[in-house]
């Protein structure tokens, strides 16, 4: 499966901060601009004309010692002890009681906010362990992660209707394999908007559609040399006349179209206070969807200045604006590059409340359909590849030694099972001659693991983190069972074994970057790894074989309380229990009651961080 941390954007970086600087965003303090200053606050009012409270910061509203009784919940704590509650009190930023609605009236008095749950659902917030936020920055434009081509045309009409002085119209999301391998074709697009540049990612950005008038101000034509980089990054072009289809693959060719595009038109793609403005307005959205912390696998869109992605998430906390938690990475696959001075000047500067650098990103591979994930066997229509290691073994060894002995934590990708082995191998000799503080190690995707290397995951104290909702039976999927073969594909996604053998699994998204329709919901994750099977497909195939579904005792474990044990937060988040942060959400029904298929549709109506309300809607 495609990860956006596999692509190579070590180009110009978007925008060069020093990181002993004060981040500045196009020459000026990162900061909102006056009109969406005052967009926000007009959101604020909005929110209190409509009964939605309006909380500027969560942490700092939370402070005080303000109380907050929810009572006549069904509350499942994720905590073995006390599995289910009836009420729970919040004082401040933490949790102080978990029992039953007889316990909980101790708190009552006049500055107490009582919160009748009538039956609702209560859960710890979601910890989404595997995210690229920095991509929501795709999503400022037009979002095109749509089936039907159709919708696609529809929503960039109606997006170039309504930006008419934006001077390229970018967007996200169309899926590249609804289309053949020599992509979509440049007429589409011009029929809707042929006066301006219009480009679209793909959803597995790997692949970009555009239409002429970009390929003009690009300067691709008939006469410009077809490949980039000779079989990997190239315009395709029409076999009869030779002119540039509008399909660019792989982000080489695309820089070299940007390069131009900047340096004779002064258009920039994607500046960065496009990015910080997108991933403000996301913001909510992710409340909504229940998260409360967030696990920030690499900044990549700043390969060179990774800092950027701090400097921006810390600029919203300032503002008040930031609605989860972000413990964050050094994303590193360079092995010209020491990450450990980078790293340890990250974590020293980025420790406020809500935003933390803490974490050394390795990766092992690349990916399925690239051909460059690594595999213990050839790929089964490539008889002589298996892929190939980004780090030689004695590399990985030296890194996970370094870090082991520093007490950094890993997360390390790995897609193929020989990158998952060469990692366990890496990890396990770090154990044997430990001499430090000792890491806690993550394997991220392990989307093909051999059976004999899954007992090694909890020997090893490894957590297995993945992207469940991957998992099922896509035309993505399709693909990989083309090029790994029937008995492979059979034994992917193979996590309830992972569970049985006492591996902590936890989840993320991956978000934005997908193989076929984007998903960050926690819910719609959950549901996938119950039925493995496209949320919304609920009558159609599922991904084989039907022992691998997991319950959903096991995947709100692996959203909640095995999420916090990656971060080093188990004591703090996870569950709900009387000392820890207040992190809840409140669901309008409870999933344990509710069909398979339902529970992607259930509503979360609040949601708390540390005390403050985040999101709210009908409780």
């Amino acid at each position: 499966m495609m990860c956006f941390a596999c692509v190579n954007l070590s180009l110009v970086p978007l925008l060069n901060v020093d990181p002993d600087s004060e981040a500045e965003l196009d020459g000026q303090p990162l900061q909102l601009s006056r009109r969406r200053a005052i967009a926000f606050g007009l959101s604020a009012v909005a929110g209190t004309l409509l009964g939605v409270p309006y909380r500027a910061n969560a942490a700092d509203q939370s402070q005080n010692d303000t109380i907050t009784i929810f009572r006549n919940g069904k509350i499942y704590t994720v905590e073995q002890s006390q599995p289910w509650a009836e009420a729970v009190v919040v004082k401040g930023e933490h949790i102080v009681y978990v029992g039953d609605n007889q316990g909980a009236t101790q708190f009552s008095g006049t500055t107490a906010t009582v919160i009748d749950l009538e039956g609702r659902m209560m859960l710890p917030g979601f910890i989404e362990s595997h995210s690229h936020l920095s991509t929501l920055g795709f999503a400022a434009g037009v979002w095109v992660n749509h089936e039907d081509p159709e919708e696609i045309y529809a929503a960039i009409r109606e997006y170039a209707k309504s930006h008419p002085d934006q001077q390229l119209i970018s967007g996200f999301g169309w899926m590249a394999s609804n289309f053949p391998a020599t992509g979509p074709k440049k007429e589409a697009l011009d029929a809707i908007v042929a006066d301006r540049p219009v480009l679209l990612i793909s959803n597995d950005l790997h692949n970009y559609w555009a239409n002429s008038k970009f390929l003009e101000m690009a300067g691709i034509t008939k006469d410009t040399p077809r490949d980039v980089v000779p079989g990997q990054s190239w315009y395709e072009k029409d076999d009869r006349t030779g002119e540039p289809t509008g399909f660019i693959s792989e982000v080489p060719a695309l820089f070299s179209a940007l390069g131009k595009l900047k340096r004779e038109h002064g258009i920039d793609f994607l500046p960065t206070e496009s990015v910080a403005s997108a991933i403000e307005d996301w913001q909510l959205r992710l409340a909504s969807a229940g998260i409360t912390t967030v696990f920030d696998a690499g900044f990549v869109l700043w390969p060179d200045s990774q800092h950027i992605g701090y400097e921006i998430f810390q600029s919203i906390e300032r503002r008040g604006k930031l609605r989860h938690r972000v413990i964050g990475s050094y994303y590193h696959n360079n092995p010209d590059v020491d990450p450990f001075p980078i790293l340890r000047k990250h974590r020293q500067r980025y420790q406020s409340k809500l935003v933390q650098a803490s974490v050394l990103k390795l990766l092992a591979d690349g990916t399925e359909l690239t051909r460059t994930a690594y595999y213990l066997q050839p790929y089964a229509n490539q008889p002589d590849w298996r892929g190939e290691p980004i780090f030689p073994q004695a590399t990985l060894d030296r890194l996970i030694r370094e870090a082991d002995a520093e007490g950094i934590d890993t997360h390390i990708h790995c897609t193929g099972d020989a990158a998952v082995r060469m990692s366990l191998d890496a990890i396990e000799a770090a154990q044997n001659t430990r001499t430090g503080k000792g890491s806690r190690h993550t394997i991220c995707h392990a989307f093909l693991t051999d059976p004999a290397d899954i007992p090694r995951f909890k020997k090893l104290g490894v957590v297995a983190n993945t992207q469940i909702q991957w998992g099922v039976y896509d035309p993505y999927q399709l693909k990989v069972r083309d090029i790994l073969g029937e008995d492979r594909w059979h034994r992917m996604y193979s996590f309830k074994s992972f569970f049985k053998a006492g591996a902590t699994v936890s989840l993320g998204t991956d978000a934005l970057a997908t193989g076929y329709k984007v998903v960050y919901k926690p819910l719609e994750v959950i549901q996938s790894g119950m039925t493995r099977q496209t949320v919304g497909r609920e009558d159609g195939p599922f991904l084989p074989p039907a022992t691998e579904r997991l319950s959903l005792a096991e995947l709100i474990h692996g959203y909640t309380i095995n999420g916090a044990y990656q971060l080093r937060r188990e004591h703090e988040l996870g569950s709900i229990k009387a000392g820890k942060l207040a992190d809840l959400i409140v669901l309008e029904r409870n999933l344990f009651e509710v069909s398979t298929q339902e529970v992607s549709k259930v509503k979360i109506q609040l949601t708390m961080m540390n005390g403050g309300i985040t999101h709210r809607d009908g409780v």
